[in-house]
């Protein structure tokens, strides 16, 4: 079997305090599959603080691709459309150039969907680059 390697890959993360699953005391695996780094955000109005967190992980693609929504034009991450999904949280996925395997950067926003949270979160997902 061939060994399957994840390429390097860099996003704009200005506006995001990222961390190593040990800095932020989780496991190195979630349901089997390797977490990468975590993220976190706040938003600070003028009588609000609004955050989100998010992890990246690795995954196998398989034939079957859910149901995607493109975050922009030319953007490797496209949006998980699923019903299922629970209304704080948005799911991307990122496949690498081959295909074989993607990205899933999953974020939860505790104080509900914020226009200003999803935006700094779209733009985190477009700043999104393979490195090859």
């Amino acid at each position: 079997m061939k060994d399957l390697v994840l390429p390097a890959f860099e996003m704009d993360c200005r506006d995001w305090l990222v961390l190593t699953p040990a800095q932020a005391g989780l496991p190195d695996e979630i349901a089997g599959s390797p977490l990468l780094a975590v993220l976190s955000t706040l938003v600070i109005g003028h009588d609000s603080l609004r955050e989100a967190s998010g992890v990246l992980t690795i995954g196998l693609l398989d034939d079957e691709l859910p149901s995607t929504r493109p975050v922009a034009r030319g953007c490797v991450a496209a949006e998980l459309v699923d019903a299922d999904a629970p209304a704080d949280s948005l799911q991307y996925v990122l496949a690498t150039p081959d295909g074989q395997l993607a990205l899933l950067a999953e974020f939860t926003m505790p104080d509900g969907i914020d226009g200003e949270v999803v935006r700094r979160i779209e733009m985190l997902m477009k700043s999104f680059r393979w490195a090859i």
